[in-house]
């Protein structure tokens, strides 16, 4: 199973607008960029490592994940805690951050989801642009349910097209996530066009998600796409140019 964090740079404030955004080079690094509690176990490690040449501060929170209506939600959470919550990394060092289960594992067969969110905190004021950035990193964290059963994405995928463009809409009715990426359409005559290159995002277990697909994909051909990182690329959509 390979899992993915994503790496969002935040503007927080703009004092003038139309003013480029300099460059922001971070020293922050996160490892892994996932992770996956086992029912037996209570904990896992996080390193947090300052790879610049300034000391950095960081804050790390904890949110359960779900999926409502198509979105992604972030409820704060204290099912999972973090030790420490609050990190200081001088240049060249590293930080251990323990991410400590408090409560049973799910007794429903599927598997819960979490993300453990790392931001990095602005030393100073505003630089002399009038902006102020924000590293943040979120990354992903499944609990295994009791009893460690083998747990499966099951996904039901369609093409959804109205005037405003095409969707493509994924049902997951398994017990375990389902992590989508590289979208490409594979028409009869053996041509390939890629239409949602890296990764697409997650559906999680007993969720429907959906992303905005090029104009490319109202074209006959079967929708594929990796799944949970595996080497050979599984059909969504058989046809997806005749719904």
């Amino acid at each position: 199973m390979y899992l993915r964090a994503f790496r969002l740079t935040l503007l927080l404030a703009a004092l003038a607008v139309g003013v480029a955004a300099p460059t922001f080079a971070s020293g922050l690094q996160v490892s892994p960029i996932g992770l996956h509690l086992a029912a037996a176990e209570q904990a896992q490690a996080m390193w947090l490592t300052n790879t610049g040449s300034e000391t950095l501060h960081a804050q790390v929170r904890v949110f359960r994940w779900t999926q409502v209506d198509g979105k992604d939600v972030l409820e704060a959470s204290k099912d999972l805690v973090v030790s420490p919550p609050m990190v200081t990394v001088a240049p060249g060092d590293r930080q251990l951050v323990r991410v400590i289960r408090q409560v049973a594992p799910p007794s429903d067969g599927k598997e819960s989801a979490y993300r453990v969110v790392v931001d990095e905190l602005p030393v100073g004021g505003a630089d002399k642009t009038g902006l102020k950035f924000v590293l943040r990193y979120s990354i992903p964290v499944f609990i295994a349910p009791a009893g460690d059963p083998t747990v499966n994405a099951t996904l039901q995928a369609t093409v959804d097209t109205s005037p405003d463009g095409a969707r493509l809409r994924v049902q997951n009715t398994g017990t375990g996530h389902a992590q989508i990426a590289d979208v490409s359409r594979h028409d009869g005559a053996g041509k390939n066009t890629s239409l949602l290159p890296g990764l697409v995002g997650y559906a999680l277990p007993g969720s429907t998600m959906s992303w905005p697909l090029p104009p490319e994909a109202r074209q006959a051909g079967a929708l594929r796409a990796r799944i949970n990182g595996e080497a050979s690329e599984s059909t969504l959509v058989v046809d997806a140019g005749s719904r």
